[in-house]
């Protein structure tokens, strides 16, 4: 869930949709916070004589904050010792194979290191991520058939069934309509007028209404409830108390501007302010395996 949730690159801040890569996604954190108001006291401290905001230990959190709190907290669960820990690097994580989707969702830019499997013990290790996305993997090949939904290769090849053959095959999609019915990627395109077809903000019912996916699950859209309709999301028109909820602790208020800022980690800004709370959109990936 960490995958998600994702990663990102291109912004648009414009009164149309709003567009971000993965890895912008979900970066924001206490140590970015100007003021004690956005101090989350659930997972932040504040230092009244310095007037700053600091990250909460590890070791503090339960398991439902430990996996929820965002990537800068740089945040485990131990399942061993069922406890909050600092991640290290993804090659220090083994899973058992039926759970190699943890390399993806319960770490920090990981993903299933399939060269690695261990038949006899029945695990799996993890590895750096390859690429900014959400469904990351090095070889279709060696992703088993049930799990074989749209993950992207290093080539940007994508991972689709072969309901003939029962196996999972490596394919060139560059927009929703290369797929067939059996295979239309349900977190970017819906099936529409015997097509597969791009999903937009528009055609999203009240309780989907918050983002949807590129068909490489590399970049994000953001979406909101009008009262009426599902709208693409103007981050311009955000008040300080939507900024964060409104786009996962993806962008911060800014007292100077009074406007939401994209969030970056303080090596990248020194004057960032940021804060989070919760667990991120994008255990949207429909999958438990891998």
């Amino acid at each position: 869930m960490k995958t998600i949730l994702i990663a990102f690159n291109l912004l648009a801040l414009a009164l149309s949709a709003t567009t971000i890569t993965i890895s912008q996604v979900y970066q924001c954190s206490c140590i970015n916070a100007l003021v004690q108001s956005d101090c989350l006291t659930d997972f932040c401290l504040w230092d009244s004589t310095s007037g700053t905001c600091s990250n909460k230990a590890c070791s503090v959190f339960d398991q439902g904050e430990c996996e929820g709190v965002p990537d800068p907290f740089n945040c485990v669960w131990n399942y061993s010792s069922n406890k909050c820990e600092s991640f290290t690097q993804c090659s220090d994580y083994t899973f058992t194979i039926g759970n190699s989707g943890d390399c993806n969702n319960k770490l920090i830019r990981c993903q299933a290191d399939l060269d690695s499997i261990n038949s006899s013990a029945g695990t799996i290790k993890c590895k750096d991520r390859t690429q900014d996305a959400v469904l990351s993997i090095d070889n279709c090949n060696l992703l088993p058939y049930d799990s074989c939904y749209w993950f992207m290769t290093p080539d940007s090849k994508q991972c689709l069934q072969n309901k003939t053959a029962k196996t999972c095959e490596a394919k060139t999609i560059t927009k929703c309509s290369d797929y067939t019915q059996d295979n239309c990627n349900l977190l970017a395109c819906y099936w529409n007028n015997n097509a597969c077809t791009e999903l937009s903000c528009s055609i999203l019912p009240q309780e989907s209404c918050s983002v949807y996916l590129s068909f490489d699950t590399k970049s994000l859209t953001f979406c909101s409830w009008n009262g009426s309709a599902c709208v693409d999301l103007n981050i311009a028109s955000l008040t300080q108390s939507q900024c964060l909820n409104s786009t996962y602790f993806t962008y911060r208020w800014n007292p100077d501007t009074q406007k939401c800022d994209l969030c970056v980690t303080p090596d990248d800004d020194s004057n960032s302010h940021w804060i989070l709370n919760g667990s991120i959109l994008l255990a949207i990936v429909l999958l438990n395996g891998i």
